[in-house]
């Protein structure tokens, strides 16, 4: 019975969770609460999200589509900022928005070094396209890639005309009642470690938060603060297909475009890539999944009507807790441990 779910929840992250890292743990099954979990938090608390912030972007690239802002997935990165088309060599030009959706359009890797190498320039963008000039003609290989992630933060305004936030706001963020004011919207100097550490102590202390690159881009691949409830409404509107409150918020073909694998990955609780969301089986269903790093987690299971919300407190300043860090694939297993085998019939 559903009336288990909470007890075995509670089990399982006693184990696997024995520091008490995860602070937030919602479970909505057709679109009714089942089970509600705070540790040393509350409702309106906000949590960094950080890769969640994909699939935000994600659903914002598919609302622009949507209105004919953005011709369509098979648009390149040339076309898409032709402002920055001297910026770009031939090969650069021709990644497809497709392309950078999955993470295969020849992008630096996820890595420390790459992150910190156009995080500390004065132009992330421009810094982004110079590393991409030198990778070459795109191959299809599967490279995780915040600064590709970025990027979309640029196409998005060029698209628009407006920034990232005000875009969010009116077609997402409003219509979901998830609230962005006052929003703190920080640039980190991270070429002047005092000045990052300054600013990340204010971060670590706001509510709403979307931090912004040197040019005032929102950043496209991490670090948004929302509260778990947010998170929660994000993974209803894509089980419900785009529809929020009869409204029809993302378009329905973009949410199957965006949950559907698109590439094939092997990384711990995933197996396929859609469009910045990941997708896997649990317990032998097909389900779809934003990751954060950390712990930060949306995971939908269409079959089972089931929406999990996950926020974890991750501070990196606090390297002992990185290394203990609840994962997206912890995440999976309790789904398919803890939560689905109480569910009932």
């Amino acid at each position: 019975m559903a009336a288990d779910v909470g007890p075995a929840v509670e089990d399982y992250l006693t184990t696997v969770d024995p520091e008490g890292q995860v602070r937030a743990v919602l479970l909505h099954v057709e679109g009714e609460p089942v089970a509600e979990r705070y540790t040393e938090s509350g409702p309106e608390d906000y949590w960094d999200t950080r890769s969640v912030t994909k699939s935000v972007m994600s659903t914002l690239v598919g609302i622009a589509i949507g209105e004919g802002q953005i011709e369509g997935v098979e648009s390149t990165v040339g076309e898409l900022l032709p402002s920055r088309a001297a910026e770009m060599s031939e090969e650069t030009a021709a990644v497809t928005l497709h392309q950078v959706l999955t993470h295969t359009g020849g992008f630096a890797a996820d890595t420390g070094n790459a992150s910190r190498e156009y995080f500390a320039a004065e132009d992330w963008v421009g810094q982004i396209l110079a590393d991409r000039n030198e990778s070459g003609p795109v191959d299809g290989t599967f490279v995780y890639s915040n600064a590709g992630a970025h990027l979309l933060s640029a196409i998005l305004v060029e698209a628009t005309g407006v920034p990232v936030l005000e875009y969010a706001r009116q077609k997402l963020f409003d219509p979901l009642g998830i609230p962005t004011e006052p929003a703190f919207e920080p640039a980190f100097d991270f070429a002047d470690e005092a000045a990052a550490a300054a600013t990340y102590e204010q971060y670590w202390d706001a509510d709403f938060t979307w931090p912004v690159d040197p040019q005032g881009l929102h950043e496209g691949a991490c670090c948004i603060k929302l509260r778990p409830q947010d998170l929660a409404a994000i993974g209803q509107l894509y089980l419900d297909q785009g529809r929020w409150d009869g409204q029809q918020v993302v378009p329905e073909q973009w949410v199957e475009q965006a949950t559907t694998p698109h590439v094939e990955v092997r990384e711990p609780g995933a197996t396929g890539y859609g469009y910045l969301w990941w997708t896997t089986d649990i317990a032998d269903e097909p389900g779809y999944v934003a990751f954060g790093l950390g712990g930060q987690v949306i995971a939908v299971v269409p079959a089972q009507q089931l929406v999990l919300a996950i926020a974890t407190e991750f501070d990196d300043r606090d390297p002992a807790r990185m290394a203990k860090e609840f994962s997206g694939e912890s995440a999976v297993s309790m789904l398919e441990n803890a939560i689905i085998p109480n569910l009932g019939s």
